[in-house]
C-alpha cells in the first residue's frame, strides 16, 4: 500500500500538490499551536491598541527601552486586535496568525507571478505547481524568516505584503496604485522608504508620486483618531525616537549593527554582555555605513546601466528585489526575521540558477539541469536564458548564502557556535552575497536585454 501511493505520489503532479499543501498546512498548525501561547512582540501590539482605545499616549513611558517604536498609524493599525484580546488574548494571537498565514501564501502567489509571470497552480500546465522546485526551492530558502515571523508574531509580513502588491501593480501597469500601495507600507514601518529613491533614480514618476501620496496620506490618517495636535505632537516624539539609541545586540543583523558590535565594541565572539550593546552614535561608524551603502548603490547603478527601462522586464523585478534586500539591511533595526525580505530575491536568484534555461558556450539553448529537472522547466524566456558558467557562479552564491543565513540556526550547528556567529553578523554577511548574486543576475541580464 505504501509502495503504491508513492508511485501515485511520484506520477500524479495533482497528488504531489496536494501532499505539499498538507505538509505546510501541517507545519502552520504545528507553528500556530506552539505560538498562539507565546507573547512575543505582539503583547506590544496589544498594549499600543489598547492605549488607543483608552484614550491613552501612545507613546507614555517611551524612552531608550521603549517597546512603541513605530508611527503612529501603526497604534491604529493594532486596535481590531486589542477588541478581540479584550474577549480573549487567545483569539487575538490566533486571528493574527490566521492574518499572518493569507498573507504568506498570497506573497508566495506574487513573487511567483512577478519571477514567473504565470500563477501558483495544482499542474505546470496552468502555472507553476506548488509541487515544482521553481515554488519549494525559495520556500526552503526564505524558510527560516517566514517561520521567525510566526515565532515572533511580527507586522514584517504584512509590510512586505504590501509591497510585493506593490510591485505587481507596478509591473502590470498600474505605476500610482503599486506606489501607493508600497507608501502606506512606510507609514507602518518605515523599511520600504528605500523606495522613493529608486523610483526618482529610474524615472518612474508615476510609482514616485503613489509611493509620497499614499505615504503621506497614511501618515496623515490618524489625525481622524488622535486630532491634530496630539498626532502632531506623536510624529515629532516618533521622529525624536527613531534618530538613535537603537539596541546593536546579536539578533539586530543590520549592516549598522555590525558595524557598531565590530567598531565600538570589538565584539568578535558571544559574551553576556552582547546583550545590553546599545548604539554607540560614533560618527565613525555612520561614515562606514554610508560608505558602504554607496558602494552598493554605485555597483547597482554599474549593474543596470543596460535593460530594466520598464517595471515588467525580468531586470526591473530583480532589481525591485535588490531595493528590497537594501531596505532592510540598511535599517538602523533589522531583527533575524525582518530578512523575509529576501523572498523576491531568492525566488529570481532560483530561477537564474536552477529553473531558467542556459544558454552553453556554443551559443545554443538547452534545458534545464537534468538533476533539476521540473515541469516549471518549461517557462522559457529569452532574458532569463543564462550561460552555463553564469548559472554556476548564482547557484554557489545563492548555497553560500543559503548556509550563512540558515544553516547557522542552533539547531543546525548548536546554541554555543550560532550565538558566536549571530555576533558576527552571519546573516547580514549571507544577505550581502544574496545581494551580490542579485548584482551579478541583474548585469546579466542587462547584457541580455542587448
Amino acid at each position: 500500500m505504501i509502495r503504491g501511493a508513492l508511485e501515485r505520489l511520484r506520477g500524479d503532479e495533482r497528488v504531489r500538490a496536494r501532499a505539499v499543501l498538507v505538509v505546510l498546512a501541517l507545519v502552520f498548525l504545528a507553528s500556530a499551536a506552539r505560538n498562539i501561547k507565546e507573547e512575543g512582540d505582539f503583547v506590544h501590539y496589544l498594549d499600543v491598541g489598547a492605549r488607543v482605545l483608552q484614550d491613552g499616549d501612545i507613546y507614555a513611558g517611551a524612552g531608550p527601552d521603549a517597546v512603541n517604536t513605530w508611527p503612529p498609524l501603526f497604534a491604529v493599525v493594532c486596535v481590531p486586535f486589542a477588541l478581540l484580546a479584550r474577549v480573549s488574548v487567545y483569539l487575538a494571537r490566533g486571528a493574527w496568525l490566521a492574518v499572518n498565514a493569507v498573507l504568506v501564501y498570497a506573497m508566495l502567489r506574487m513573487t511567483v507571478e512577478l519571477v514567473y509571470r504565470r500563477p501558483l497552480t495544482f499542474t505546470s500546465a496552468n502555472g507553476v505547481s506548488v509541487a515544482s522546485l521553481a515554488f519549494l526551492g525559495p520556500l526552503v530558502l526564505a524558510s527560516r524568516f517566514l517561520l521567525g515571523n510566526f515565532d515572533r508574531l511580527q507586522i514584517n509580513l504584512f509590510i512586505l505584503f504590501c509591497c510585493l502588491a506593490g510591485c505587481r501593480w507596478l509591473v502590470r501597469g498600474r505605476p500610482v496604485l503599486g506606489g501607493a500601495a508600497i507608501g502606506v507600507a512606510a507609514a507602518i514601518k518605515v523599511l520600504p522608504v528605500f523606495f522613493v529613491p529608486y523610483f526618482l533614480c529610474k524615472r518612474w514618476w508615476g510609482a514616485l508620486a503613489g509611493i509620497v501620496a499614499g505615504g503621506l496620506v497614511a501618515t496623515a490618517a490618524p489625525i481622524l483618531v488622535f486630532g491634530p495636535t496630539r498626532w502632531w505632537r506623536y510624529v515629532r516624539f516618533w521622529l525624536h525616537l527613531a534618530a538613535g539609541g537603537w539596541p546593536v545586540r546579536k539578533g539586530n543583523q543590520s549592516v549598522y549593527a555590525m558595524v557598531d558590535r565590530f567598531y565600538s565594541h570589538g565584539a568578535l565572539y558571544w559574551t553576556p554582555a552582547a546583550k545590553r550593546f546599545k548604539a554607540s552614535d560614533d560618527p565613525v561608524v555612520a561614515a562606514l555605513v554610508y560608505g558602504a551603502l554607496l558602494a552598493i548603490v554605485l555597483l547597482f547603478a554599474l549593474a543596470a546601466r543596460r535593460g530594466g527601462r520598464t517595471p515588467h522586464t525580468p531586470a526591473a523585478v530583480v532589481e525591485l528585489a535588490i531595493v528590497l534586500a537594501i531596505s532592510v539591511l540598511f535599517s538602523p533595526l533589522a531583527w533575524k526575521h525582518y530578512f523575509v525580505f529576501v523572498l523576491l530575491g531568492y525566488t529570481a536568484l532560483w530561477r537564474a540558477a536552477f529553473v531558467a534555461d542556459a544558454l552553453p558556450p556554443d551559443g545554443f539553448t538547452t534545458g534545464v539541469a537534468p538533476h533539476l529537472r521540473d515541469p516549471a522547466a518549461e517557462l522559457q524566456s529569452p532574458a532569463w536564458c543564462l550561460g552555463v558558467g553564469e548559472r554556476r557562479r548564482i547557484a554557489i552564491l545563492l548555497v553560500l548564502s543559503f548556509v550563512l543565513t540558515t544553516l547557522s540556526v542552533r539547531g543546525v550547528v548548536g546554541k554555543t557556535l550560532s550565538l558566536h556567529l549571530e555576533t558576527v553578523s552571519v546573516v547580514t554577511l549571507g544577505a550581502l552575497v544574496a545581494v551580490a548574486a542579485l548584482l551579478y543576475l541583474r548585469a546579466c541580464l542587462g547584457a541580455r536585454a542587448e
